[in-house]
């Protein structure tokens, strides 16, 4: 027999308990493994779902400014009036035949030529008026005949009712004498033709004025009933 002696020991047994536990363990991470993989799978498939901790951004849908300039041609409204009423003008009385003239009452008178002609100012001397029918009505196209001197000249001029539209509606007449305000003494006659050229009227004098305010004679006559 040898010197030494080898004593034949018998492999110890693992606990039966240790290896449960590691087979424990080994299960439930492999199952926790599988959790894990279909929440990623699920997440990947759908990231809006709620199980995703970081879900993407969803952009805000902005509404466009509206621009300022229009695009594509405009149509312009058309715009459609409506018929308007002719007025009714009444006509002008005309001279009847037969018909005589005196001087109206007032007359003659003497005004401001600015008021009718603001642009002579002074540098104006003249004679206007109206002669009415028997109905008061202004009558157009009868003559206004005057003559005489004024300011050392022969005068021989003549006027024509309805002609004088600077002194408006009414048939008015007028007869310039001069470009400035001069003084006469009866020296300057007035009478009234009808359209013919036949007197109408008696033959009347009539002064004028040096005054700036007094340099348009104002002559109106009358039929007589």
């Amino acid at each position: 027999m040898d010197e030494f002696d080898f004593l034949d020991e018998k492999p110890k047994r693992q606990s039966s308990f240790g290896a449960a536990i590691w087979n424990l363990l080994s299960t439930i991470l492999a199952v926790a493994s599988l959790c894990v993989g279909g929440l990623f799978t699920q997440i990947f498939l759908d990231p809006g779902s709620g199980l995703n901790p970081l879900p993407p951004v969803t952009a805000s849908a902005t509404q466009a400014p509206a621009s300022a300039t229009p695009e594509g041609p405009t149509s312009t409204p058309t715009i459609t009036l409506a018929p308007s009423e002719t007025p009714t003008v009444s006509p002008t009385p005309t001279y009847e035949p037969g018909s005589r003239y005196n001087i109206q009452e007032g007359s003659p008178t003497a005004l401001d030529a600015s008021v009718f002609h603001p642009e002579a100012a002074c540098n104006f001397s003249g004679v206007a008026g109206q002669a009415f029918g028997l109905d008061g009505a202004p009558v157009a196209g009868l003559r206004v005949h005057i003559s005489g001197t004024w300011n050392g000249a022969a005068v021989d001029k003549i006027g024509l009712t309805g002609a004088a539209s600077a002194y408006g509606t009414g048939s008015y007449y007028e007869v310039v004498l001069g470009d400035q305000a001069i003084a006469s003494d009866d020296t300057l006659n007035i009478v009234l033709l009808n359209p013919a050229g036949d007197q109408v009227s008696d033959v009347y004098s009539f002064d004028t004025y040096a005054s700036c305010e007094q340099n348009l004679v104002l002559i109106n006559f009358s039929a007589i009933p």
